[in-house]
């Protein structure tokens, strides 16, 4: 007791003591209320789910039966020949999937009756029904108001919807669908609630029971549940809907009780559990912290005997301590215009528009050739030094004028291969090593075609560049990673201001952070770090929002915001990029399921990667998630590269098709950054096609990018297919765009991506402006 390490520790342990203690005598205590109040909580939800899906159920069919009875088509062959009508009413069945449809005649005898035959609760095929012909026995309803309605048929009970057929004011019958009340509907709501359902109907002072996901349910149980007694072992709701007429509409649901008890009762031992290991870890803790305390204490103990005996030669140290789009049918007419066209769409993609060398597109292309014929070669990133100073000078038309300049200089040395700008000040250079040059002589070319002054107006002007070298095999067999390391190599070179830098692996400050985000990736999504923002898409004709795009943002619990460029890729190489479609896929038709919901009717887009293409169950998936969330499909596109479907178009086709045929839309995304040819995409089953924003950042100044752009929405136009511009940025692109005919738009100029909320709030507003407009 007389150490002071002890003394915390005891401290700690009796601290501790106490606060589990109460901890402890609170979970008891809340454990003994959570009983009751779960088991109130789970029959009152089961009550609401129910009253919800069965009012729905009901607010469907008479919504449908108004909007079948005005069909002109059925109104046509109501009074004509029964062939006819049943075959219109079987079609208005089908929509929705009616279990029974009857036509009704002014004189109230049913003319038409098709029901759904099952056999072991299965659909079957359909049936007349027996009452056709006959009169139709409940003749109150059809001079009632009332559209929803209970009705018996064969011993089948249908959940029943009437709705008058009227021509000018005159009623000439009167057409009624209906839902089948029975098992299936029961397991339906007992797989949601967990608890059994029982149907039973009063009709006439006679209880039946309809249907029941009990097997062994009983009459006289249901009723005494439905009255409000449960015996003691239950746990049960009823409820009594007598809105029918001289009918009464009984639900029954219940559980055993134990079943609830036992799994408090196991949620207590895990507490208990949880309580005893989070004690062990804290007297662990409390012991490692009391040391850590003591720990430079004892020390400066130590040392001071140390001093004390004269030993002054010794030191303590104490250290405490983030694309071508689609073509489609015909083409053999225009075909040599389109080819013209294609060259040029494809030149303006593969090209700096500055400096009419190749772009970043050719390079990686390039590169994958080298790689794959494995040729050795080198990287030379080149920056231009000073350019900033040049810009803000003198303007940035004398920067460009430099760079020209340093473009016509490099395009002279023979040696090289390839030369490219891949932006802004920056170029690339590559060597296939075919003959023997040491990189110093291949750098020393490179300054000495750089080292005359530039003269501008009287202003000389010296180009310098600062280098950075990667090369294949020694350092990597990827094109984008080689490019990787010769960017790393080249702040190298600006951070020690060196003339270049050839890259070594030590130089790779981003290999750690790389690795934690694979890792990180995937608990990502499990961990609710996922979440999606929208960007609207705006009718150019009409001014009015029609879509929006789903983009995945990742929010890290350390590093923040994770762009999606820095993280998409690695699901790709991961295998990851599977799981993170279905989610972005699910996420997004939910909400587009509320947005319905909510009176915000427009098309969700998500986008689709290659490997996506490739998963065998990928289009069950697509089609589950649509039906799961009720969605139409002509609500949702699929977004899919050009890149995407080219490295495997036999099969991307086929598939793609097949969700074409569903009534999905299909869009080829960025437009005119790929190497594919018109033939090979033409024959892609797709709706529209997307220009790159790199072709429409610039409409007000290049009149390059307007005669590509311009051509590329008519050629669009030609073969039937729709145009969506990205990377609308200023009114003169937006209102360019919509004088060539475009039909969707999107951009920082309409609206930046915003989180769901806010796109809720954002479109909620739009549609408020175009009524109060309208």
């Amino acid at each position: 007791m007389k150490s002071l390490q002890t003394r915390i520790f005891l401290f700690f342990v009796l601290l501790l003591l106490f606060v589990q203690s109460i901890a402890l005598w609170t979970l008891f205590e809340g454990n003994n209320a959570q009983e009751q109040q779960e088991i109130n909580n789970r029959l009152n939800t089961a009550k609401t789910i129910f009253t919800e899906q069965f009012n729905s159920r009901r607010d469907y069919l008479a919504a449908f039966a108004e909007t079948a009875a005005k069909d002109y088509g059925i109104k046509d062959v109501f009074e004509g020949d029964t062939r006819s009508l049943l075959v219109a009413l079987n079609n208005h069945r089908q929509r929705i999937d009616a279990d029974l449809a009857m036509a009704i005649s002014a004189k109230g005898d049913i003319t038409a009756q098709l029901k759904i035959a099952r056999i072991n609760n299965l659909k079957n095929k359909v049936q007349k029904g027996s009452e056709l012909g006959q009169a139709f026995k409940h003749p109150e309803w059809l001079e009632s108001q009332e559209q929803a309605h209970l009705y018996m048929l064969d011993g089948t009970l249908y959940q029943l919807s009437l709705s008058p057929l009227t021509v000018g004011s005159t009623t000439i019958g009167w057409l009624a669908f209906g839902f089948e009340i029975n098992q299936e509907l029961a397991n339906h709501f007992l797989d949601i609630t967990q608890l059994q359902v029982d149907f039973i109907l009063n009709e006439n002072n006679n209880w039946l029971l309809v249907a029941s996901s009990n097997p062994q349910a009983d009459i006289n149980f249901a009723k005494s549940i439905v009255d409000g007694n449960t015996p003691d072992q239950y746990i049960a709701i009823g409820d009594l809907i007598s809105e029918f007429d001289n009918q009464e509409f009984g639900l029954a649901m219940y559980g055993l009780r134990a079943d609830i008890v036992e799994v408090l009762q196991e949620q207590w031992w895990q507490f208990l559990v949880l309580t005893l290991i989070t004690l062990l870890l804290s007297l662990a803790s409390a012991y490692l912290i009391a040391a850590s305390i003591t720990k430079p204490i004892k020390r400066l103990v130590q040392q001071a005997k140390i001093i004390a005996e004269g030993d002054y030669q010794q030191k303590i140290s104490l250290k405490d301590s983030s694309e071508l789009g689609q073509l489609a049918d015909e083409f053999n007419v225009m075909q040599q215009a389109v080819l013209v066209r294609e060259q040029e769409i494809t030149h303006r993609a593969n090209h700096d528009p500055l400096t009419e060398l190749p772009n970043r597109n050719i390079l990686i292309k390039t590169l994958n050739e080298l790689i794959e014929a494995r040729t050795s070669f080198q990287l030379f990133h080149l920056n231009l030094s000073r350019l900033k100073d040049v810009n803000e000078t003198l303007g940035h038309d004398v920067g460009d004028w430099l760079i020209q300049r340093t473009a016509e200089r490099l395009a002279k040395l023979t040696q090289f291969t390839l030369l490219t700008h891949t932006g802004g000040d920056e170029f690339v250079l590559l060597f296939v090593k075919q003959e023997k040059h040491s990189i110093n002589e291949l750098v020393k070319s490179i300054n000495t075609a750089l080292e005359a002054h530039c003269d501008y107006g009287g202003i000389n002007l010296q180009l310098q560049v600062r280098i950075g070298i990667s090369s294949f095999p020694e350092h990597s067999n990827v094109d984008k990673t080689l490019l990787q390391m010769a960017d790393t190599a080249l702040q190298n070179a600006k951070k020690d201001n060196n003339n270049f830098q050839c890259y070594d692996k030590s130089l790779d400050v981003n290999s750690v952070e790389r690795l934690n985000l694979i890792n990180d990736l995937k608990h990502a999504i499990s961990d609710d770090q996922l979440e999606l923002h929208y960007q609207p898409k705006l009718d150019l004709q009409t001014n009015i929002v029609t879509h929006a795009e789903a983009l995945v943002r990742w929010y890290h619990p350390t590093l923040g915001m994770v762009p999606p460029d820095n993280f998409i890729h690695i699901a790709e190489q991961t295998g990851q990029i599977n799981k993170l479609t279905r989610w972005v896929v699910t996420t997004a038709l939910k909400q587009s399921a509320t947005w319905r919901n909510n009176n915000i009717d427009i098309n969700v887009a998500v986008n689709i990667s290659a490997e996506n293409l490739k998963e065998p169950d990928f289009y069950e998936f697509i089609i589950e998630s649509i039906n799961a969330n009720h969605v139409p499909v002509n609500k949702v596109t699929l977004e899919v590269t050009e890149s995407a479907v080219v490295d495997n178009p036999e099969s991307a086709t086929k598939l793609l098709q097949r969700f074409k045929d569903a009534g999905i839309k299909i869009s080829i995304d960025d437009y005119g950054t790929g190497y594919s040819s018109l033939a090979q995409l033409k024959q892609l089953p797709v709706h529209e096609l997307k220009i790159d924003k790199s072709f429409v950042q610039h409409l007000h100044e290049d009149e390059d990018d307007r005669i590509i752009v311009r051509s590329t929405i008519e050629l669009a136009h030609n073969m039937g297919l729709s145009v969506v511009s990205e990377g609308i940025e200023d009114d003169f692109a937006l209102r360019w765009l919509a004088e060539q005919g475009c039909e969707l738009g999107q951009g920082y100029f309409i609206s930046r991506p915003k989180p769901t909320d806010d796109f809720t709030t954002w479109m909620k507003k739009q549609n408020k402006n175009t009524v109060e407009q309208g």
